[in-house]
């Protein structure tokens, strides 16, 4: 179990990954005050983006946690796999 970090994106509730379920496959979501914050220039981020000065924990942590997890454990065999491949 990953141990809960509030200072990345996907725990923000500017966050926004339900919404655009092909990016958030890929590990995307939309940032949706993006246009606040100068620093982004395409609204899509990584959901391990360093949170910003507006970040605002989601009403829904706990299932962004879950989502965070599943999403570790994927990177994780994605990457395993490719250092198998490789050697």
């Amino acid at each position: 179990m990953m141990q809960q970090s509030t200072s990345v994106c996907a725990l923000c509730g500017h966050f926004k990954m339900k919404e655009y379920p092909e990016h958030a496959k890929v590990g995307l979501g939309r940032c949706a005050g993006h246009a606040a914050r100068v620093d982004v220039i395409a609204p899509f981020l990584p959901w391990k983006t360093p949170a910003c000065g507006r970040y605002s924990l989601a009403t829904n942590v706990g299932d962004r946690q879950a989502w965070i997890e599943k999403r570790q454990a994927l990177e994780q065999n994605n990457n395993a796999g490719q250092t198998k491949a490789e050697g």
